[in-house]
C-alpha cells in the first residue's frame, strides 16, 4: 500500500495520575464494595473490586506512540486498515483541549465516530485536502458525555 501522509501519534491521551487520585479510587472501590456486601449482593461487590483494581491498572500504563498512515484504502490506526467504504464523512476537530483529532462517521449509523489523534507537526490543510479525495467534509461532534468525561478526566 503506497503511504500518501504518514505521522506519529500518542495511541490516546495519557494523564498522569497523582497518588491522591489513586487514594480516592481505593477509597470509592472500597466503600462501595463494602456497602454492596453489607446489603447482601456479594457478587456486585466482588465486580465493584475487580472494576476499581481494573481501573487503577489501567490508570498507571502510558500510552503506546503508534503510526498512523493515510493510504489509498484507507486510514491504518496502529496497523489495522479502516476502509473508506465504512465511512460516510470527516471533520478535523482542532479545538480539543487534547490535541487535532480526525473524526469520522461510520457508514453504519450504530457505530460511534471513529477518533484519530494527528500530531501537532501535521498540517491540518494537507491532512484535510487528502481526505477531500476520499470522503466528504461534514462538520461531526462527539455527544455531550463523550465531551463532559474528557473534561472530567483531563483534571
Amino acid at each position: 500500500m503506497e503511504t500518501i501522509l504518514e505521522w506519529h501519534s500518542p495511541e490516546h491521551h495519557f494523564d498522569k495520575k497523582t497518588n491522591d487520585w489513586y487514594w480516592i479510587l481505593a477509597v470509592i472501590t472500597l466503600g462501595a464494595s463494602v456497602l454492596a456486601f453489607y446489603f447482601g449482593n456479594f457478587l456486585f461487590g466482588v465486580f465493584i473490586i475487580i472494576a476499581g483494581l481494573t481501573i487503577g491498572m489501567l490508570s498507571y500504563k502510558e500510552t503506546k506512540i503508534i503510526t498512523i498512515k493515510i493510504v489509498h484504502k484507507g486510514v491504518v490506526f496502529g496497523g489495522r486498515l479502516y476502509p473508506w467504504m465504512s465511512y460516510q464523512s470527516f471533520w478535523i476537530e482542532d479545538e480539543h483541549i487534547h490535541g487535532y483529532r480526525l473524526l469520522m462517521r461510520s457508514a453504519n449509523s450504530l457505530l460511534p465516530l471513529t477518533i484519530v489523534p494527528i500530531n501537532e507537526e501535521i498540517d491540518l490543510n494537507n491532512v484535510r485536502d487528502v481526505l477531500l479525495e476520499f470522503l466528504e467534509e461534514e462538520f461531526l461532534e462527539e455527544s455531550l458525555i463523550h465531551k463532559w468525561f474528557d473534561k472530567l478526566l483531563a483534571r
